[in-house]
């Protein structure tokens, strides 16, 4: 159970007061590498054709982004008054081309060309918000990557559109490896590293919040594997991924400076990661405030209350049988009022605010023990590993699992800094609800009602309260 202290008052939490929002599209140089966006320019052009802007960004994995314009050459009279703009087409007899669509020639936009996305709401002069709302009013840069999509409607009803779609620069990995690779006895790290090597990714590993296993850094207890044809460098990634409940994505050096440049990340699960200590950067969403849409959804009858993974040790010299056991140690006890069998593998993903007076969580697993007995999960026919191997992928299935346990879809202003792969702290709802949630997904959204964020958010457990005999 990680129990987060705060220092600071609830008053200067973020997440109070939001007014006009902003977005900005920015081109970018034609390929990512690693430092500052030097070459970062607004297309000033596109300013007043921006209708909707969607960003989408899961907690592992690419981000997309959606960019809705109009494409119908307008103007105002103090416009036609000078002249028409630079972008207007002109007959041989001088006369505007007719019908006058802007963005038809891909001269503004085009496909291959890297675009950022920044958000933020104006300045508010009101002095008295906290830290991280004045921040807010600072440009957040939201996704960096190339066009890979154009839409165009001509329609009767709303004129000429055109919606621009593209992903993260997490697409570069998506190309094909053109020969399969052997890796003989070479760890893990060395392969990712060699992964990026071979796709011509452009940057570098950043360092990771919680430590790899040992195991992937060890020459001699590295494994055989193989990256085969046409398997994406992407997916091959992904394959480790799952084992040990890593997450791969890019992040920006910074947020307070939307020129920071990218970062690629590919490290465990950040909802491992207690929230930060002072809480400033940690959003409250709560009812009555900014809290616009709530809707838990509770699995108990699905999860495990242990998984056990079994298969072939890695060297065909010794035939055993290796299984490892997560929670490590099962030990089934009575149901309720007892307690849990043993220490739970997802305890450190169950934070609780110390100063507001948080119940204990109990996990997902136990309230299954309790609710509906025992559910084990066993996963045969594992090939190549070992000991450890074993207890790291049995841990990841477990988690993995235990996470679907409460999952909240959520929808509140929008946050920009308020993201995949950070905690959100929600209150107003009360218990069991109230509390510490890890960000899985989010999507921010710029439109006719302004900025929105809706995210899922999850937590693998919650307060459990015994029944009180005679009510």
């Amino acid at each position: 159970m990680s129990s987060v202290p705060s220092v600071t008052s609830v008053a200067s939490r973020p997440g109070q007061t939001y007014f006009v929002p902003g977005v900005r599209v920015l081109r970018l140089a034609q390929m990512a590498h690693p430092g500052p966006d030097v070459e970062a320019q607004e297309i000033v052009e596109l300013r007043q054709d921006i209708l909707a802007v969607t960003v989408t960004r899961p907690a592992s994995g690419a981000a997309q982004y959606c960019i809705l314009l109009n494409n119908w050459f307008d103007s105002l009279p103090r416009d036609r008054a000078t002249g028409v703009g630079p972008r207007e087409e002109m007959s041989p007899n001088g006369q505007p081309v007719w019908p006058r669509f802007k963005y038809d020639d891909f001269q503004v936009l085009d496909f291959g060309m890297r675009l950022r996305i920044d958000m933020r709401y104006f300045p508010d002069p009101d002095p008295s918000l906290s830290t991280t709302d004045q921040q807010a009013q600072r440009w957040v840069p939201m996704v960096s990557g190339p066009i890979s999509d154009m839409r165009f409607t001509f329609s009767d009803k709303e004129g000429a559109r055109l919606e621009v779609c593209g992903e993260d620069d997490l697409c570069i990995l998506k190309n094909k490896n053109p020969q399969k690779v052997d890796y003989w006895a070479r760890p893990e790290l060395e392969i990712v590293l060699d992964v990026l090597r071979r796709a011509k990714f452009p940057l570098p590993l950043a360092p990771p919040a919680i430590p790899w296993p040992t195991f992937t850094e060890s020459t001699g207890k590295a494994l055989a594997e193989a990256h085969f044809e046409g398997q994406s460098y992407l997916d091959y990634l992904m394959k480790f991924a799952g084992r040990w409940d890593f997450e791969v994505f890019l992040e920006y050096v910074t947020l307070d400076d939307p020129n920071s440049g990218l970062e690629f990340h590919f490290e465990p699960s950040r909802c491992r990661t207690p929230p930060n200590r002072t809480l400033t950067n940690v959003y409250v969403v709560e009812r009555g405030k900014n809290l616009v849409e709530f809707n838990p959804n509770l699995r108990v009858v699905d999860q495990w209350t242990s998984v056990t993974l079994c298969g072939h040790d890695h060297s065909y010299m010794n035939p055993a049988m290796i299984c490892a056991t997560s929670p490590q140690n099962p030990n089934p006890l009575p149901p309720f009022p007892g307690p849990a069998a043993s220490p739970d593998t997802v305890a450190d993903e169950l934070h609780i605010d110390a100063a507001r007076g948080d119940e204990p969580l109990t996990s997902g697993p136990e309230w299954r023990r309790r609710k509906f007995g025992l559910n084990p999960q066993t996963i045969c026919n594992q090939r190549g590993i070992d000991s450890e191997r074993a207890q790291v992928m049995a841990d990841a299935a477990y988690r993995q699992r235990a996470r679907d346990f409460l999952k909240v879809d959520t929808v509140t202003v929008g946050l920009p800094r308020l993201r995949a792969g950070r905690h959100v702290e929600y209150r107003g709802m009360r218990p069991p609800f109230d509390g510490f949630y890890y960000v899985e997904k989010s999507e921010h959204t710029y439109g006719d009602d302004g900025l929105r964020t809706k995210f899922t958010a999850r937590r693998p457990g919650m307060p459990f309260r015994p029944v009180v005999s005679g009510t």
